[in-house]
């Protein structure tokens, strides 16, 4: 796990204007694990230097202006596509007017995924020239991102500045009660700022709270639009009543659950799916088989009814890949919303993780979320379908084709996509265009 600091010092503020500007002038150095992402190329100068000099003020604004985005809002399937939410989580849109690189911060769960990347501001003749990625604990970035903008504020008070309006935005946040707290990563996930909400959209908000289980909540609500909340909101309770109120008595997934080893802990979510996969996969006819669809599927692993678990006809939920959930008699019921044969296999193997390692067998959404559990169930149905030391024996050399890949696909019951990203995050072969 990698660790973000935050270096600074105040300035002389020379001939910046604005009170808060000057009270908060100073020199900024942002480490990931010792390397500066604030590393830059001033060609005024002609040097480099790892340090930006402007009013602190403006990005300690801007992380209380984001403060709840930051903290609860996921990256939804299409939302790197999305100005705002970029808007939302990269530090380059706190510069107003000065200079700060390109840092991508979005939630993955318990961590968070830091992106920065090259980013030339030519006005200003600076180019910040790194790039790189690494996971932080969530836990310990709020702690760091906080402390800093209590110290801004603090910077404030002891300049005779008390009356900001950081002030009043970091007091509201810091205020919050349980419920406030609750409600406001509940408006994030939606990508909804929590203190410009309408009354109607609160209100939905509030009824989903009720209507939704409690471990569904948070997923259904970064899967969930603004617009439809209600009608989705109808649809996922529904589904999920539907799941719950079955008296079904035939346990069909027994055999599976007995055979099923402990999920390996510590791991990164993707070690812990690949390793899980391999454990189980062993345990039923050797681990050498290749699956084309769920029926064959049931019969590698020794699923005598898999009508029994697998609700054939999809419901609307279609924000969602799988839903999985207990009866009345604590037995498994897959609501999967996948119609290709390839698809939906994959979407029951994400299910089964969910299924084999949540507590208590509770309900659990598989969606295409960017978390550390989605991810996680994703490395799971991966390795569990087309597993990368199988996948090593059957390419034909060090680099494979598009052509290729699509008859790998097809031999194992999976997409391209799944195949492409087995061999390229196993580095199992070069992967031409």
């Amino acid at each position: 796990m990698s660790n973000l600091r935050l270096d600074f010092d105040w300035q002389d503020p020379a001939s910046a204007r604005g009170e808060e500007l000057r009270a908060t002038w100073g020199s900024l150095s942002i480490l990931i694990d010792d390397d500066p992402v604030t590393e830059l190329l001033d060609r005024q100068t002609k040097s480099v230097r790892t340090r930006v000099f402007l009013p602190l003020f403006t990005l300690a604004e801007w992380l209380a202006d984001n403060w709840w985005f930051l903290k609860s809002e996921v990256e939804r399937p299409v939302a790197g596509k999305d100005r705002l939410f970029e808007r939302r989580h990269n530090l380059r849109w706190a510069r107003e007017g000065f200079v700060l690189p390109s840092l991508r911060l979005v939630t993955l769960g318990e961590n968070v995924e830091a992106q920065w990347m090259p980013l030339d501001i030519p006005a200003a003749g600076i180019r910040f020239s790194t790039s790189g990625q690494a996971l932080l604990s969530a836990r310990a970035l709020e702690a760091t991102l906080g402390d800093f903008v209590n110290a801004v504020v603090t910077r404030l008070d002891d300049m005779g500045l008390p009356r900001t309006t950081l002030h009043d935005q970091w007091a509201a946040i810091q205020q919050a009660d349980d419920d406030e707290r609750a409600y406001c990563q509940a408006a994030a996930r939606l990508g909804s700022n929590p203190y410009e909400d309408d009354d109607s959209l609160e209100a939905e908000i509030l009824d989903a709270s009720r209507r939704i289980r409690p471990e569904l909540l948070d997923d259904f609500l970064s899967l969930a639009t603004p617009d439809r909340l209600a009608a989705q909101t109808s649809e996922l309770a529904a589904a999920s009543e539907s799941i719950a109120s079955n008296d079904d008595e035939i346990d069909a997934l027994k055999g599976v659950r007995n055979q099923s080893p402990t999920p390996p802990k510590g791991a990164s979510p993707w070690e812990t799916g690949y390793t899980f996969a391999a454990r189980l996969r062993a345990k039923f006819n050797g681990g050498g088989w290749k699956s084309h669809s769920l029926d064959e599927l049931a019969g590698f692993l020794n699923i005598d009814q898999l009508d029994q678990c697998v609700i054939r006809e999809t419901s609307t939920c279609s924000f969602l890949d799988a839903l999985s959930g207990s009866n009345q008699r604590g037995n498994p019921r897959f609501l999967i919303e996948k119609k290709r044969q390839d698809s939906r296999q994959f979407a029951f193997c994400r299910a089964l993780f969910e299924h084999l390692t949540t507590l208590d067998h509770r309900f659990a959404a598989v969606s295409g979320l960017r978390t550390d559990r989605q991810r996680m169930n994703r490395a799971f149905a991966a390795e569990f379908l087309a597993p990368h030391h199988m996948l090593r024996k059957d390419l034909s050399g060090a680099t494979v084709g598009e052509d290729e890949i699509d008859d790998l696909a097809h031999d194992y019951g999976v997409s391209a996509f799944v195949v492409r990203h087995q061999i390229e995050n196993h580095r199992l072969a070069r992967v031409s265009s």
